[in-house]
């Protein structure tokens, strides 16, 4: 529950980023979209490419997805936890970044949780980087969750 409402309050505060500051003038901002949302054609996934100045703001980071030996000693893809969303239906997944400020949210299949990492049986492969720092907000802008 904390990593749902935390991802909420994440969103909300992205969804600010275009937002031309607290004052009370009624003017929009004419600035860069500081994310773009582009569909990636023949899958249901979306590319989203974000302004250097939202990537700062964010503070995104991403660690490389791992292997280690699973049971009979197949190979399976380890990331660190906190690289793990979860969408309102409990589905999980991760955003990978194939290259510097493009990430793309994947659905992952977990097959467990060891401490701080996830062991997953469907995912990226490894050495992939996945965002770790800057997820909750880039599932808000991809979602179009807004402040009120």
């Amino acid at each position: 529950m904390g990593r749902a409402r935390g991802s909420i309050a994440a969103a909300l505060t992205l969804a600010a980023l275009g937002a031309s500051g607290c004052g009370g003038s009624g003017e929009e901002n004419t600035g860069p979209t500081p994310v773009r949302i582009f569909p990636i054609a023949g899958t249901p996934l979306k590319r989203l490419v974000v302004t250097p100045e939202a990537a700062t703001r964010i503070g995104v980071q991403t660690a490389p997805a791992s292997a280690t030996a699973g049971p009979g000693g197949a190979r399976m893809v380890v990331v660190p936890y906190a690289a793990v969303l979860y969408d309102a239906n409990g589905a999980p997944s991760v955003y990978t970044s194939p290259a510097a400020r493009v990430y793309i949210r994947h659905p992952i299949g977990i097959d467990h949780i060891a401490g701080n990492t996830a062991i997953l049986k469907q995912g990226p492969t490894a050495g992939t980087a996945v965002v770790v720092v800057g997820a909750d907000e880039l599932f808000g802008a991809e979602t179009g969750v807004k402040g009120g």
